[in-house]
């Protein structure tokens, strides 16, 4: 059986079609989400959450260490606590797919 891949869609493609839908330039609409981004870095470096309301929010959560094993050798290993950023997709995100 073939896996089907859905298209990916880049920042390239985002501010081309910011820029076609808004008539502004693609160098303006690049440097707008490019700043976006760089602002929702921030925030979640900062501890803070990030609600995008209507498509769900990005958070920063601690994970405890713990042991693994290594599916090769089988080996024990220790896997360090860490921090990963989860996304929670809203109902209306939810609800649209």
């Amino acid at each position: 059986m073939t896996k089907v891949l859905n298209p990916t869609i880049g920042m390239a493609d985002l501010a081309s079609r910011l820029a076609e839908e808004q008539d502004i330039s693609k160098v303006k609409a690049r440097i707008i989400l490019d700043r976006i981004r760089d602002k929702m870095i921030a925030e979640l470096t900062e501890g803070h959450r990030v609600n995008l309301f209507g498509l769900g929010i990005l958070e920063v959560r601690d994970t405890k260490p713990k042991i693994g094993r290594n599916p090769k050798t089988g080996q024990q290993i220790a896997i360090p606590a860490r921090k990963k950023v989860i996304f929670k997709a809203s109902k209306h995100l939810k609800g649209s797919i």
